[in-house]
């Protein structure tokens, strides 16, 4: 198996973190936001219905950014696995393109598989 490149490794490694921060702050979104009153926030007296807006936009809004998260991450990955394949198919010719075309079509009409 080819090597991934290591900006895929590190960008993969990165949103992995990121989803997995993301998904747990939609997920327990209470103690995330006490967590950052206490450290941000300035006033003594704190409202019990503006905190559930609060813990309910978290967990709506904390799950879709998780989700796209998510989404970037396995695009990410499948990135760098078909990185050398991408690679290889840039540097064919022409004429090797047309050839490879050609041997598929026939190997897809005959029903046999192009893979080994």
């Amino acid at each position: 198996m080819r090597e991934i490149p290591i900006h895929y490794q590190i960008a993969c490694v990165i949103l992995t973190a990121l989803f997995i921060w993301s998904f747990s702050v939609a997920r327990e979104p209470r103690g995330w936001r006490r967590l950052f009153q206490s450290v941000f926030s300035k006033s003594d007296k704190f409202s019990v219905n503006k905190n559930k807006v609060i813990d309910e936009a978290l967990k709506r809004y904390g799950i879709v950014v998780a989700m796209i998260i998510l989404v970037a991450d396995v695009s990410c990955f499948v990135m760098g696995v078909t990185h050398s394949f991408r690679e290889k198919a840039r540097s064919l010719s022409q004429e090797q393109r047309e050839s490879m075309n050609e041997i598929n079509k026939i190997n897809s009409n005959s029903g046999v598989s192009p893979l080994p």
